[in-house]
């Protein structure tokens, strides 16, 4: 397995002048005319807004998604019983055109096995199952080029986005 800290690019999101101010685009331009052009606008993070307040009014509190998926790097797919398992965090503060850009999709595990890692994945997830406890509980102190002062950086996992298999594995 590969793991590759999330909390460090995180935190470079916010010192980069070009991401920086971006970074609350969800907080700075949202629009309250019905239409669902981002998932800020959705009825998922709304909810998540009613059920914190405090997060929700907090134009630096980062949503994330998780997506995981299995792929076969062999050409026998059929005859081999390798599989990788990439697990990537996007953060959706940013602007649609770039909240699913290969910039910022970060591939934060790599799991290679032999078998099917079905029974462990909880073992495999467990680094970034504590960062991201870090960033819901505590939070990281971060400073944010684009306004110029220090802040604490809190996150939550809005989402999973997966096939059904790799569902099944998340269970």
């Amino acid at each position: 397995m590969f793991y590759f800290p999330i909390i460090p690019r995180l935190q470079r999101l916010y010192a980069s002048m070009e991401s920086a101010s971006q970074m609350r685009w969800h907080f700075e331009n949202r629009k309250d005319d019905e239409l669902l052009r981002h998932p800020c606008d959705g009825e998922a993070w709304n909810h998540f807004d009613k059920i914190y307040p405090n997060s929700a009014c907090d134009p630096w509190h980062v949503r994330l998604g998780l997506c995981l998926d299995r792929f076969t790097p062999y050409v026998q797919a059929s005859t081999s019983s390798n599989s990788c398992w990439p697990v990537f965090i996007t953060p959706y503060n940013l602007p649609l055109e770039m909240c699913m850009t290969k910039p910022y999709m970060f591939l934060t595990c790599l799991i290679s096995e032999l078998n099917n890692p079905t029974k462990q994945i909880d073992v495999y997830l467990q680094p970034l199952i504590d960062y991201l406890n870090k960033l819901w509980n505590k939070g990281v102190f971060t400073y944010d080029i684009s306004r110029k002062e220090n802040f604490v950086m809190r996150a939550c996992l809005m989402w999973t986005i997966n096939d059904y298999l790799a569902y099944g594995v998340l269970l």
